[in-house]
């Protein structure tokens, strides 16, 4: 039998961060992962930590992302320090742009001020200079986001917890999870892992996990598809979203363009008719991408939720069990403080912040 104090099943960011913090208040952790670790919704994504048009999403997600966004700064620089891998963290800020389509609310400028946001309105002259090469008549200007190069961040991060002794296993699929008196049991085909404290931080895959105990969580993946762009370095100096569809640029000049919003179940698959929508917003918002060669597509699946909202907290009636799912787009942006909230929550200590909005259904 495998023993350890608190098992994190899930080495995506919110695993990795849950284990990261736990290890720290000192105690054993092991992080199961039914793949590979960090390769799923976390290693897909664009990086922009923040909520995309905030002004659509409830009080609970935003409250819980702007706590993320301010550790950020200090989370990225402690990973590279502990592991040298730079996981390229910049204050870039974001260009949101607005369109017949998606359009801009007035009052966003207010609205985001509200929330403590320093954002400011863009005319086409003032668009020019920040970013020349962009096609747009009028935008809003978020500078307290920033960007992290997510699949450098998960490597640092992996590197981290393994100096600190935490055991990593993957392909390992969890068939039966045992809530005992005290402790917990998990079956993995003809092996069995024992742990005092389980947090279950499986992405999509957390409602069927814990289907076995009878438990129905509103948790369902969604597609996200991504083209990867061999850019210039240096054209693009922020990230810019417009619609759905967003440009993210890394320091070697390659630029991300996402993403799709699909329900299909678990289908990982790529389509051309997404390639084709990515393209055809690049090149009609940044005319350079024209002439870039598409380097590679890929497709994550999200852990969407009702309303966005992350279930963060011990799954009701069950004393072991810890839940820390249902991120959808943010589990990037939310992963230094959903880590610090599981952390106090395994020990016992007050959260942080208020949490009753993240309790998990009866």
């Amino acid at each position: 039998m495998n023993r350890s104090t608190v098992i994190v099943i899930g080495a995506g960011i919110i695993g990795l961060s849950c284990a990261l913090r736990i290890r720290q208040a000192g105690l054993e952790v092991t992080v199961l992962e039914q793949g590979a670790v960090g390769k799923e919704a976390s290693w897909a994504g664009g990086g922009i930590l923040s909520p995309l048009h905030p002004w659509r999403y409830q009080p609970a997600l935003l409250a819980l992302a702007r706590e993320g966004m301010l550790r950020y700064a200090a989370f990225s620089q402690e990973i590279f320090q502990a592991s040298t891998i730079d996981p390229e963290y910049l204050a870039s800020g974001l260009l949101v742009l607005d369109s017949p389509t998606s359009p801009i609310p007035e009052d966003s400028v207010s609205w985001g001020r509200s929330w403590g946001w320093n954002w400011r309105n863009v005319t086409a002259a003032e668009l020019a200079e920040i970013a020349p090469q962009l096609q747009g008549e009028r935008a809003i200007y978020c500078p307290e986001v920033a960007q992290v190069r997510n699949p450098r961040l998960l490597a640092g991060l992996r590197a981290y917890l393994q100096a600190l002794g935490v055991a990593i296993q993957e392909e390992v699929r969890i068939d039966t999870i045992i809530p005992r008196a005290g402790h917990v049991i998990l079956q993995v085909g003809n092996k069995i892992w024992e742990a005092q404290k389980v947090v279950v931080s499986a992405g999509a895959w957390t409602a069927d996990l814990l289907a076995s105990l009878g438990r129905k969580l509103p948790i369902a993946p969604v597609r996200g598809q991504i083209i990867l762009l061999a850019g210039e370095p240096g054209t693009l100096p922020v990230p810019v979203l417009q619609g759905n569809h967003y440009l993210v640029q890394r320091r070697d000049g390659q630029v991300l363009v996402g993403s799709t919003t699909e329900l299909v179940a678990f289908d990982k698959g790529t389509t051309t008719a997404a390639r084709e929508e990515l393209l055809s917003f690049s090149h009609r918002v940044f005319p350079p991408s024209r002439s870039y060669p598409i380097l590679r597509q890929w497709s994550g699946l999200r852990p969407g939720s009702p309303e966005n909202i992350p279930m963060i907290g011990y799954l009701p009636g069950m004393e072991n069990i810890l839940v820390a799912a249902g991120h959808f787009r943010y589990g990037l942006t939310t992963a230094p403080i959903t880590a610090e909230i599981i952390t106090d929550l395994v020990l016992g200590r007050q959260a942080k912040m208020d949490i009753s909005p993240y309790s998990l259904p009866k």
